[in-house]
């Protein structure tokens, strides 16, 4: 096994550009209750499962890359080699590897939530929109449905990391990763993406790392990147600083 030799964080804020429905469980079966409820804490705050990113932006890269599923269609890649398996994890009991890729759960920033909307939405942190079919013959809605959604403009608090192995190819992994965020903000999270839900983009990434030393040392983070876009991220300069910090130069 290859030696540990450092943590990347990236993290920041995931901004809702459009509605957000990520399905939560229905407890009650309520009349006049919502049909499809967002999935919230012990509190009843909305907030994204680090799971429901992971898999998205696993499966949007390798939609991307073509990659062939060592089984049946539609499994992840279970390579074990290549930069989606060695982030996310091979979907694979025969090429098992390291999965160096953390994505957390993403709380809602409760505070900006509350200067944003106020009382608006009655005290709560979700909105409710109704849906229909249309009758194709006579051209009018039938079967309404609530959907409920964490609407546009809330902010979720966005922290992953990436662990780092001696013979790692830093700048492909980060590329790999970085590429899914932002082929993620060209397509949606969670329900209903193509009826114009789950737009989001990511904002104010702060990117930073620590290297063994810094672990037996003060356990500070070394900062690298502070409050861009994804667009403004310089691969190779950043590539270039954190081989650098992790080599101790």
């Amino acid at each position: 096994m290859d030696k540990f030799i450092g943590k990347i964080f990236i993290e920041g804020e995931i901004v809702i550009v459009t509605g957000l429905h990520i399905g939560g469980s229905k407890e009650t079966g309520e009349i006049g209750g919502l049909d499809n409820p967002v999935i919230k804490t012990v509190e009843g705050i909305p907030y994204i499962p680090g799971s429901s990113l992971k898999g998205k932006i696993r499966s949007l890269l390798e939609r991307t890359h073509d990659i062939k599923p060592p089984k049946e269609p539609g499994e992840p890649c279970g390579c074990g080699e290549c930069e989606i398996c060695q982030l996310f994890g091979s979907h694979s009991t025969e090429n098992k590897t390291i999965s160096r890729l953390i994505i957390r759960d993403s709380f809602l920033d409760e505070e900006d939530f509350q200067q944003k909307f106020g009382n608006a939405l009655e005290g709560g942190y979700t909105e409710e929109k109704v849906e229909n079919i249309i009758d194709r013959i006579k051209g009018t809605a039938k079967d309404p449905r609530i959907m409920e959604r964490v609407p546009a403009g809330a902010r979720f608090k966005f922290s992953s990391a990436i662990s780092i192995y001696e013979k790692d190819d830093i700048q492909k992994l980060l590329m790999t990763f970085v590429e899914g965020m932002r082929m993620l903000e060209d397509d949606y999270l969670g329900g209903s993406g193509t009826r114009g839900y789950g737009q989001v983009r990511f904002e104010n990434l702060n990117i930073s790392i620590k290297s063994i030393k810094d672990y037996l040392g003060d356990n500070t983070k070394k900062t690298i990147i502070e409050g861009k876009a994804l667009s403004e991220i310089k691969m190779e300069d950043l590539t270039n600083k954190i081989e650098d910090k992790l080599s101790n130069k």
